[in-house]
């Protein structure tokens, strides 16, 4: 099979200790026989073994100005939209390089269905399964809910969809909308992108999908041997994560606002 070109994909990394060379070898045979082109903006603090190894693997590797959430998605989607070769048939899918590499890894038919989707659709936005959601950590599950249902209500949807899944694929003219407006906040954009995304798109469809389950075990897999599951798990029930996780919910409430009142 000749990998397509009419899939971009646009991707970010944070890998200060590349624990993900073995997950990534083990997907490298799906990816050249189906992926062309997959962009990955890296964090400055991402190793410098791992940058090489993409690098000799054939990924587009990008470091942005700064490794800020919205700056780093933004340089993704900009590089790739300089792959583009034509606008009317190709699509940029945006998804978090190491949830790609869980994607291709455990579930790979799925992927390539979403993959031949992608191609005849405006914007394919993908959210996770209910089971799916309930791989992560309370957290991000209590915070999100939230996050989800302002974004549901705000495009009509009777029931609350996952529209933070941040995954999509989209054209260069939707692309193009995303990118040129003003944001005020790190990470408020994980709410408003999709929603931009969504209200502008006429040929579009909202799917759930199982390969966008929790992806960060697998980089752990020593230590949760070691402590069990359940006691590895607690460093995402602390005090700090939630407060993390309810500053991404603050800057998605932020940003929402002033979306609305432009």
């Amino acid at each position: 099979m000749v990998p397509s070109n009419s899939i971009i994909i646009a991707s970010t990394l944070h890998e200060p200790e590349f624990r993900l060379k073995g997950l990534i070898e083990a997907a490298l045979p799906y990816i050249s026989e189906n992926l062309k082109t997959i962009i990955v903006s890296c964090t400055s603090t991402t190793d410098k073994d791992a940058i090489a190894y993409l690098t000799a693997k054939g990924f587009i590797i990008s470091i942005p100005t700064n490794d800020t959430r919205i700056v780093s998605y933004s340089d993704a989607i900009k590089v790739a939209v300089g792959y583009i070769e034509s606008p009317e048939s190709q699509r940029i899918l945006y998804v978090d390089f190491d949830r790609l590499v869980h994607w291709i890894n455990n579930y790979p038919d799925e992927l390539t269905r979403i993959l031949k989707d992608a191609e005849t659709l405006e914007l394919l936005h993908m959210g996770r399964s209910k089971r799916a959601y309930k791989t992560h950590p309370n957290t991000q599950q209590d915070t999100e809910q939230i996050i989800n249902y302002l974004g549901s209500q705000t495009l009509d949807f009777k029931e609350t969809k996952d529209w933070i899944s941040v995954c999509y694929s989209f054209t260069t003219q939707l692309a193009d909308l995303i990118l040129n407006k003003r944001y005020v906040t790190e990470m408020g954009f994980y709410l408003t992108w999709p929603i931009i995304l969504w209200k502008y798109a006429e040929k579009k469809r909202y799917i759930e999908v199982e390969g966008q389950e929790w992806e960060t075990p697998d980089r752990y897999e020593k230590e949760i041997r070691d402590l069990g599951y359940e006691k590895w798990l607690e460093q995402f029930q602390s005090a700090s994560e939630w407060k993390k996780r309810v500053k991404l919910l603050e800057d998605c409430v932020i940003e929402m606002y002033y979306l609305l009142k432009s």
